[in-house]
């Protein structure tokens, strides 16, 4: 019998199985008069990308995905437009990964809506279902193990219409099971989109703080303070508390190859690029990381304009490439440091002292000016209180975080599990 796995207490029976051609009309392009489009030229449009990244598995038409054309004949020519209405499925035509893609379940704040069928298919429902009941049926892996065999293509896979027409869709006949289903995924997707919102909202509040809590470049206090706290902070070099390590790996001691990654921090480089980069041949000529060193690569990027200062806290010692230039620390609280190096207040140091040279990519400056950097640093006691703020709001990050990926497990583990 088809029956779920996972399914809802008081719901019993076999599920129903129509071919995709039994369940969906294609809709096709309409040629659409200039009376049916806004006499602004905003033409309510979704294409390609609005079906791939909508977070949950219902897209709405209103203003995020309204476009803007001056001229609405040329609108009418440049989406081969068609109108759709509450309760539509919008597949993308293309995946750019191993899976199928995404279709989208149209919640729409109007009755109809005028979008674009440029790289979707339209498709509108002949049977009526329990509204987003198939916005998550047809992005569970029941449905797209149907649809595998039937796509073409390697990086990217392309989805037909006759594709689809391979598929069968299944469902409960009882709506009230349909809609328990769909409402369950629902409210998943609202504890996902709640948890995201709150990482990003602590995310910023870590941002704002490392500016106002850190002096700004040329001046010797905070913005923001800790109350009982005042005076100046000191300007050191860095090698007022830090001391280059050129420790190697002679030994053979250390098998474990570390990244600084702007991105993640020090980890494992098995972790990071799932398969070690090192050479096993020459890994006696490589630095021994401890437990609590700091690490510089010098590799600039995005998210590291002069490359990322980071520092081993996985707990075990490990080792990296001579290109790193490992310190270590004493005489100043190391979280407080850990800190300041995620602050902008030393980048223009290394602008001015660094130079890329033959290598984009990378910032080259020697150790001696490297340890001459300015240090902004108060006394004992409000680093201690600095660090354990960040620390904490690190820790409610990392919470989230983690809750973040359960319920996308969650979700996932449904997913395959509550549909057949």
């Amino acid at each position: 019998m088809k029956q779920p796995k996972i399914r809802f207490k008081g719901f019993s029976g076999e599920w129903k199985d129509f071919a995709f051609t039994e369940s969906f009309d294609s809709l096709k392009n309409n040629s659409l008069s200039r009376a049916e489009l806004a006499d602004s030229g905003a033409v309510y449009n979704i294409h390609y990308g609005d079906v791939l990244i909508t977070y949950n598995e219902c897209v709405k038409i209103d203003k995020e995905v309204k476009t803007f054309v001056k001229d609405t004949e040329v609108a009418r020519k440049l989406y081969q437009s068609c109108a759709i209405k509450n309760g539509d499925i919008i597949f993308a035509d293309a995946a750019e990964d191993n899976t199928v893609g995404k279709c989208t379940e149209v919640i729409s704040k109007e009755t109809d809506a005028i979008v674009s069928g440029l790289h979707t298919i339209p498709c509108r429902p002949k049977k009526e279902f329990a509204s987003r009941y198939l916005g998550y049926y047809l992005n569970s892996k029941a449905y797209h193990d149907q649809l595998l065999p039937h796509i073409q293509g390697t990086k990217i896979s392309s989805i037909s219409k006759r594709a689809l027409a391979q598929t069968h869709i299944s469902y409960p006949s009882d709506k009230n099971e349909q809609q328990a289903i769909a409402s369950y995924f629902q409210h998943l997707d609202s504890l996902i989109q709640s948890t995201a919102k709150k990482i990003e909202s602590l995310k910023q509040v870590k941002a704002a703080s490392l500016q106002s809590m850190f002096p700004q470049e040329g001046e010797t206090t905070p913005r923001v303070r800790f109350k009982g706290f005042e005076g100046d902070w000191r300007i050191l070099p860095l090698s007022t508390f830090a001391k280059k390590s050129i420790e190697r790996n002679e030994a053979m001691e250390y098998n474990v190859t570390l990244t600084n990654s702007a991105e993640f921090g020090v980890i494992n480089q098995r972790e990071f690029f799932d398969h070690d980069i090192s050479n096993d041949d020459n890994i006696n000529g490589y630095y021994v990381v401890h437990n609590d060193a700091f690490v510089y690569n010098p590799r600039v990027s995005t998210f590291a304009p002069v490359g990322p200062i980071n520092r081993n806290q996985l707990g075990y010692s490990g080792i990296m490439s001579p290109l790193y230039l490992i310190f270590n620390v004493e005489g100043i609280n190391k979280d407080f440091l850990s800190y300041f190096f995620k602050t902008k207040l030393w980048h223009n140091y290394m602008k001015l002292e660094g130079n890329t040279g033959a290598r984009f990519d990378r910032l080259a400056i020697s150790d001696t000016q490297f340890f001459k950097m300015p240090i902004y640093v108060p006394e004992q006691e409000e680093q201690q209180q600095i660090a354990s703020f960040f620390n904490s709001l690190d820790s409610q990050i990392t919470l989230q975080t983690k809750r973040l990926e359960k319920l996308k497990q969650i979700k996932s583990a449904c997913l395959d599990n509550m549909f057949v």
